[in-house]
């Protein structure tokens, strides 16, 4: 076994190995061996364990930036564990607290009314201190006002390996789920070798776990050869092994670790693997086939599977049947860690000097900070754009407004210009005889390659391969149209320069190139897209059914001419494709790629372009979403309507009245008998209350059932008070905010307002009653339940049955992909029969009831200051949601409300029958 050549780099760095499977002449690796071997390791064993995790650890110490900065990526490059962040689920934890842990303790002054004291900030705060206050029900919550609320933390990703012993980690492009598995194995090799390694928050320090990346696009490429069997993955990770690590008889190592739960098994890239089989990698249902029967005969196998939150759709959640965490954005506090350490290590690095870091890093911090730039912001809560943003203002000074000027900047630096300026190289266009030409000239041909890669993803992560031959070819043919001289020459001058100077591609095996950066690749295909193409729209319009396409159809977004990007968005919000009406899924997918191509440009910039007509894409937009949250068909999954439903609360919700005039327009429509309007008419006459005698899964306080009989009709909103509604009385009467008024995860603008007081909620009926002139008011528990019912005593209001994508409860968490209250109306199939929807579900709503027994129980009750809720929430579970549940209590962070109407004034008092 050759010696693994090391140089130390810092506290933590490289390790050196000898051919006898030492360091520094002692013997390590006995101690993890013992562990998988269940015994002391021979001497081979040891040996081989040894020089795997050495070479492990040693190939990702170096954190990978070809592609992105070739000038910090050569020799020693960056040490990735110096620079990498905590990362953070989106997932959190109650605090418990006790005489020894007050929860004062967290707060400046020890004052629970005091802002956070600085340690626990998440503005300035890692994640494993940052402290949340999240308006939750809870055991431990503390009373602030008449509210409650909590003291969360983020779940971190170690914990969240930690705890469940198959884990899907979710999370967009760039998020750092393929770092967090380089950081956990690297940290883990390390301490396989008995070597000291930075504390991993979350992760015991004295927790040993033997480390094995495999890409699941290697996986599939393995299927596609030796067939669908549990033994396939087996020698997809001996191939790994024996290609990457150099392991000598791999298979003998990999049998000991299948068979004890000291193996950590780290499967990357879901969504690299194409959804159907190719001639060169099977489907991607065939790759999750494998993996699950894999599992299934390991079970003491630990496994984590990454993939991109949108391509993790609801079939494979259910295929899998595995915990799933999605990664939480960077909070400022780990920017603010991020910042400093990134320039520190450019120091380290002899790229600059102490007193530039601390400049360079302090104008990154106030750009990003800046509240007039927010979108920049934005930006740098992705930890890849952050990475971008600090090489570009390193190299430029300056930093772009969005992520496709921030690539444009990337490339310019690729193609050598900073080179040529700084030290006196030769760039890319005095490589090919052409000194003259800027770096946009190239930029046809990059466009090309990357887009003829993106449609041949045949490399492990994703990338295009692009064959040797084949891409000199394409050299040689761009170079000949352009006429440079000797244009062979030039060819091979240029593959040379692209491969060794710029590290923009990278040899993926004798024959092959590959990008060394996926977004690179997927911003030059969206390139391609929108300016090399006769025809950008359509084009586009031809990949948006693949979801690998999605990301460089954004990105290509940003670069299309004002025209085509009116006319791109235009096809899109048409219901029609070729005069043929499309098929509504595809139409509603069409609406939501529209909405978010408008939203990454930002709505209001295009406004200011004459050629976008931003009215009218906006207003036949939100007929669209509008339409698709209606249809009770429910034709795409609850993420996809949810998402939807943010996207269309960010364009203005059409679907409910928020000013004055929009609410007396809404009334006028329901005195003249609209069955389709926000006020939803229900009959006089008699309505069931309460459970059956014989449902066993209902409280005591809900029975007996009985039945009541209302004289006079009324009108009840077919949602829950909006955060939009709420804001209006706000705005207009100086109404009292929501306790969340700030909180961006319960704020949106279609969400159900929530921690808010039965007597504020009475006070925004009080001044809407002002406003239209009839009584608007809580509806009473009788009135809210037979809304729910109609006019039988059915258990839920769809029916008798429980369905499941039929109201936002902890059930469906996962599938909705929101932690908190889904956007009104995102169930349309779990309409009541007067039409009102999140009847049950999402939020409790206050009714103007008091708690008290209904007629004939046998247990007497009456708690007059405790008003009755009824509906159930995003946190309850199905067991808990029926229509004659009811709770009361003190407001909470899923208590709201919806109003009803009575026209002429009614008190409109039930008659027990």
């Amino acid at each position: 076994m050759p010696e693994h050549i090391h140089e130390t780099n810092g506290h933590h760095g490289r390790v050196h190995i000898d051919a006898h499977g030492r360091i520094d002449g002692v013997a390590v690796g006995t101690n993890l061996g013992t562990i998988i071997y269940g015994r002391e390791p021979a001497e081979d064993e040891r040996r081989r364990l040894v020089w795997y995790l050495g070479t492990l650890a040693n190939s990702l110490y170096h954190l990978p930036l070809r592609g992105i900065e070739q000038r910090l990526d050569h020799g020693d490059g960056l040490a990735m564990p110096n620079i990498y962040i905590l990362l953070a689920t989106e997932s959190h934890a109650d605090l418990a607290f006790s005489d020894e842990n007050p929860f004062q303790h967290y707060f400046q002054d020890n004052n629970a009314q005091r802002p956070l004291k600085p340690t626990y900030d998440p503005d300035i705060a890692l994640p494993d201190r940052s402290i949340f206050l999240r308006p939750c029900p809870g055991t431990q919550a503390r009373g602030l006002g008449d509210m409650q609320a909590v003291l969360t933390q983020p779940v971190l990703v170690s914990q969240a390996v930690q705890q469940h012993s198959h884990l899907v980690l979710l999370g967009d492009p760039g998020s750092g789920k393929s770092t967090f598995l380089r950081y956990l194995s690297w940290l883990l090799a390390r301490r396989g070798l008995d070597q000291q390694g930075p504390p991993l928050p979350g992760w015991p320090d004295d927790a040993h776990a033997f480390p094995l990346i495999l890409p699941l696009r290697a996986l599939a490429s393995t299927i596609l050869a030796q067939g669908e069997f549990p033994a396939t993955l087996t020698a997809a990770l001996n191939h790994e092994l024996a290609k990457i690590y150099n392991v000598r008889e791999p298979d003998i190592l990999v049998e000991h670790i299948l068979h004890n739960n000291s193996s950590l098994l780290l499967l990357d890239g879901l969504d690299e693997v194409p959804l159907e089989s190719t001639s060169s990698h099977a489907g991607r249902a065939a790759v999750l086939r494998v993996v699950r029967e894999f599992t299934r005969r390991y079970p003491s196998m630990r496994v984590v599977l990454t993939c991109r939150t949108r391509a993790f759709t609801d079939t494979i959640r259910a295929q899998l049947g595995w915990h799933t965490e999605t990664l939480a954005p960077f909070t400022l506090g780990q920017i603010r860690s991020f910042v400093p350490s990134w320039y520190n290590e450019l120091v380290a690095a002899d790229q600059i000097d102490s007193s530039a870091a601390i400049r360079t890093g302090r104008k990154l911090l106030d750009t990003i900070t800046d509240p007039l730039r927010p979108r920049l912001r934005e930006m740098a809560s992705t930890p890849l754009l952050l990475t971008m943003m600090a090489i570009v203002l390193y190299n430029k000074g300056e930093l772009p407004r969005d992520r496709p000027q921030l690539y444009e900047h990337i490339l310019d630096m690729l193609l050598g210009q900073w080179d040529k300026v700084h030290h006196g190289t030769e760039s890319l266009a005095e490589a090919i005889g052409k000194p003259e030409w800027k770096n946009s000239d190239f930029l046809p041909l990059l466009d090309q390659l990357c887009y003829e890669a993106h449609g041949d993803t045949t490399a492990h992560d994703g990338r295009g391969r692009l064959h040797r031959g084949s891409l000199h070819m394409a050299l040689l043919d761009f170079f000949q149209q352009a006429r440079v001289p000797q244009p062979g020459e030039a060819a091979l001058a240029c593959l040379n320069y692209f491969e060794q100077r710029s590290g923009l591609l990278v040899p993926d095996s004798q024959h092959s190139y590959v990008f060394a950066h996926l977004t690179l690749q997927e911003h030059g295909a969206g390139r391609y897209m929108a300016v090399q193409s006769e025809d950008p729209t359509g084009l586009m319009l031809q990949h948006r059914h693949e979801d690998r396409w999605h990301e460089p159809i954004l990105l290509g977004a940003g670069l299309l001419r004002p025209g085509d990007l009116n006319a791109l968005l235009s096809d899109l919000i048409n219901p029609e494709e070729d005069t043929n009406p499309k098929a509504l899924s595809r139409w509603y997918r069409d609406l939501i790629l529209a909405a978010e191509i408008g939203a990454d440009r930002d709505w209001d910039l295009l406004r200011t372009r004459k050629a976008i007509k931003t009215e009218r894409l906006q207003r036949d937009l939100k007929r669209g979403l509008a339409a698709l949250l209606s249809d009770p068909a429910q034709l795409l999954s609850v993420a996809e309507r949810v998402h939807a439903g943010f996207l269309l609360g960010n364009l203005g919700d059409p679907r409910f009245p928020s000013t004055p005039d929009e609410w007396r327009a809404e009334l006028a429509a329901a005195r003249a008998g609209s069955p389709t309007g926000y006020l939803r008419h229900v009959e006089a006459g008699a309505y069931a209350i309460g459970s059956a005698p014989n449902d066993p899964d209902t409280r005591d306080d809900e029975k007996p059932q009985h039945v009541v009989q209302f004289a006079s009709p009324f009108w009840i909103a077919r949602y829950p008070i909006t955060n939009a509604q709420w804001h209006t009385w706000v705005a207009q009467a100086n109404g009292q905010k929501s306790y969340f008024a700030d909180d961006h995860d319960l704020n949106r603008p279609n969400q159900p307002v929530v921690g808010v007081s039965r007597a504020t909620c009475q006070a925004f009926c009080e001044w809407l009653s002002a406003q239209l002139g009839v009584t608007v008011r809580l509806p009473s528990e009788y009135e809210w339940e037979a809304a729910a019912r109609g006019g039988d005593a059915r258990r839920y209001p769809w029916g008798e049955n429980w369905h499941d994508d039929r109201a936002a409860c902890k059930d469906d968490q996962e599938l909705r992909g929101a932690g908190y209250t889904t956007p009104v109306g995102c169930y349309p199939a779990g309409a009541a029969p007067c039409g009102a929807l999140d009847m049950l579900g999402n939020i409790w709503e206050w009714t103007a009831s008091p708690w008290c027994s209904y007629p004939s129980a046998e247990e007497e009750f009456s708690a007059p200051n405790m008003p009755v809720l009824r509906g159930g929430s995003w946190v309850d579970d199905r067991g808990h949601i029926y229509c004659a549940a009811r709770k009361n209590g003190y407001p909470y962070i899923n208590f709201g409300f919806r109003v009803l109407l009575v026209d002429p004034l009614t008190t409109n008092s039930p008659t027990t029958l």
